[in-house]
């Protein structure tokens, strides 16, 4: 099941790779996003939009304290010219807040490269283009293999990786001071 919320302690780099095996066979640009919540609060009331690409199953949520979601997207089947790239949304329930994940898988990797980026919005954002765009096109981290880590906003933070493949995984806690 390339759609689910799962403790935490069982999502194992070989749980991931199961999982990643488990989308389409013949598509060579498809990836597994985790996000491990680390926080007191609950990610909640989910959005997603997508730039290229799609995905066989919906977002899973709610995802509480101790749990990570674990979600598939792939390229659109076909002689298609096209990654998968997009941004979800959770709300943060109980806060006027929002979490907004970004990824991009690309297709021609002699143009583009392999990105993702993190971001707490105050108030309840929703996933568009235009959000997608300004993730984007903002700050964000390298599909590089590296662990990037750093500050969000109203005391929350992360730690996270993305392969640098057309099959990467992604995976990212977060966390609330």
């Amino acid at each position: 099941m390339a759609s689910i919320v799962l403790p935490i302690a069982s999502i194992t780099p070989n749980r991931l790779s199961e999982i990643l095996n488990e989308l389409v066979v013949d598509v060579a640009r498809k990836t597994v996003i985790t996000i491990k919540n680390h926080s007191k609060q609950i990610l909640d009331k989910h959005s997603v939009y997508f730039y290229s690409g799609t995905s066989d199953w919906g977002i899973p949520g709610p995802v509480s304290n101790g749990e990570g979601l674990v979600w598939g997207t792939r390229k659109t089947a076909g002689s298609v010219a096209t990654g998968t790239v997009g941004v979800f949304v959770y709300h943060i329930k109980d806060q006027n807040q929002s979490l907004a994940f970004m990824w991009s898988i690309p297709f021609d990797y002699n143009i583009y490269s392999n990105w993702w980026s993190i971001i707490v919005y105050d108030g309840l954002v929703e996933a568009n283009d235009d959000l997608y765009r300004e993730m984007y096109y903002g700050s964000p981290k390298k599909g590089d293999s590296q662990t990037y880590e750093g500050d969000l906003n109203f005391g929350w933070r992360y730690e996270g990786t993305m392969g640098h493949s057309g099959t990467p995984i992604i995976v990212v806690d977060i966390y609330k001071d």
